[in-house]
């Protein structure tokens, strides 16, 4: 029975230790409308982490930001602010999880508010990567996370599974990649993860295809790790 007590202690202690760095890494993006490159950071600090994305050329700037905690190697999400200003549209956006009021809301080009049920674990589009990143680092192969979808409020169930390892080239190093795929039920559209085992499994490439859009991020530069 001690011994018992103790294999479950040991197991318990490492998946609450899994921890991701610090870093700061320069990406690509590429859309239908716009290419641009810029800045992504990840860091932790007295009021939890922060995971952004900020760019800037001629034509437009965006800045992507999620807010969160890290409790037990699971996402608690606090806020997700949006701001993208390309010549020809404005595009700004701030939700909010308030769990005092048990309420979501959203305010900016698409307005909502909707109950937030504290007990459904979900994530928006940026968090939901370091979610992913803590799963691999847990041995997982296959798993789901309930997605944010900006748009309405609406909680969607995401599925995903490595499909297969790939050989992949950053700075002229050569390193293993695992490739993840994620499902969507009714939904014509894929989305491929090229993650790096060996840099605790950081974003090589994340491409989305579909009828509606496709789109493409790419690790151009690490920065700065830990």
């Amino acid at each position: 029975m001690k011994y018992k007590l103790l294999l479950i202690f040991v197991i318990s202690f490492g998946i609450n230790a899994i921890e991701i760095s610090d870093y700061e890494a320069r990406y690509s993006f590429e859309s239908d409308e716009i290419n641009i490159e810029g800045i992504r950071k990840f860091s932790k600090n007295d009021n939890g982490y922060s995971l952004g994305f900020k760019a800037k050329n001629l034509l437009a700037s965006m800045s992507f930001e999620s807010r969160f905690f890290i409790k037990n190697s699971k996402i608690i999400s606090k806020d997700y602010i949006i701001k993208v200003k390309p010549k020809f549209v404005n595009r700004d956006q701030e939700i909010i999880y308030n769990y005092e009021n048990q309420t979501l809301s959203s305010i900016g080009r698409d307005s909502w508010n909707v109950p937030l049920n504290a007990d459904i674990e979900s994530v928006d589009p940026l968090s939901a990567q370091i979610q992913i990143r803590l799963n691999l680092l847990q041995g997982m192969n296959e798993f789901s996370l309930k997605l944010l979808e900006v748009k309405n409020g609406k909680i969607q169930d995401n599925f995903y599974k490595i499909i297969r390892n790939e050989s992949c080239v950053l700075s002229g190093n050569n390193y293993e990649c695992v490739v993840l795929k994620r499902f969507r039920e009714k939904e014509n559209r894929e989305t491929l993860y090229y993650l790096i085992p060996d840099i605790d499994y950081m974003f090589l490439k994340i491409i989305d295809t579909g009828p509606e859009r496709n789109q493409k991020l790419e690790l151009l530069e690490i920065l700065s790790l830990g």
